[in-house]
């Protein structure tokens, strides 16, 4: 019973010692203390309700017919539903924040890959590639792919981080997937061709 309080009472420090972010400053100028703060704020981060520059990452154009009113209506996802750190060193981390719009004629799924970089003792984003799918069976996963060869660190000259994202598309007869590989670069994300 009295380790539980010592955590409960230890937890209440912790939060109350990080700086909250309110949604109104959550932009893409922001900068963060850690990685961590950085995904605490994204989860908490409401684009529907919020006005930031970030809202329209998580916002897709309701389809449906031309002369229905709806129609091309922008439609913000009401909530982060998750936002996982990929791979992190010391200067440059790869985030992927899940959200749902919710559109009337189908189901959407948008997925954004965020590149943080460590400069000036803050985090901040350098770059973002945003992913959407739509239909009955949409999803948009991202994962990190490359592996680590022996004598070689993740991050080194030649080992840089390699994402892979996974759009699954349409649903009801008709689906299909699509996947791409993104790395990064000096002056942000970069997608990997097959030669």
């Amino acid at each position: 019973m009295k380790c539980s309080i010592r955590t409960q009472i230890f937890v209440l420090i912790l939060g109350m010692s990080i700086p909250r972010l309110h949604a109104a400053d959550f932009t893409r100028s922001t900068v963060f203390d850690s990685v961590q703060q950085f995904i605490s704020a994204t989860g908490a981060f409401r684009p529907a309700s919020a006005h930031s520059d970030l809202s329209a990452l998580f916002t897709v154009r309701e389809e449906g017919q031309p002369d229905d009113p709806k129609t091309g209506k922008p439609v913000a996802a009401p909530a982060i539903k998750s936002c996982d750190s990929l791979w992190q060193d010391d200067t440059h981390a790869l985030v992927f924040a899940y959200a749902m719009p919710p559109l009337e004629a189908t189901n959407c799924r948008v997925g954004v890959l965020f590149f943080l970089e460590y400069t000036h003792g803050h985090w901040s984003i350098k770059d973002n590639l945003r992913f959407i799918a739509t239909g009955r069976d949409a999803a948009v996963s991202a994962d990190l792919t490359v592996g680590t060869g022996s004598g070689y660190k993740l991050g080194d000259q030649n080992m840089e981080p390699v994402v892979t994202v996974t759009e699954s598309q349409g649903g009801g007869g008709y689906s299909y997937q699509s996947s791409a590989s993104y790395t990064i670069t000096a002056s942000g994300l970069r997608v990997l061709k097959l030669k």
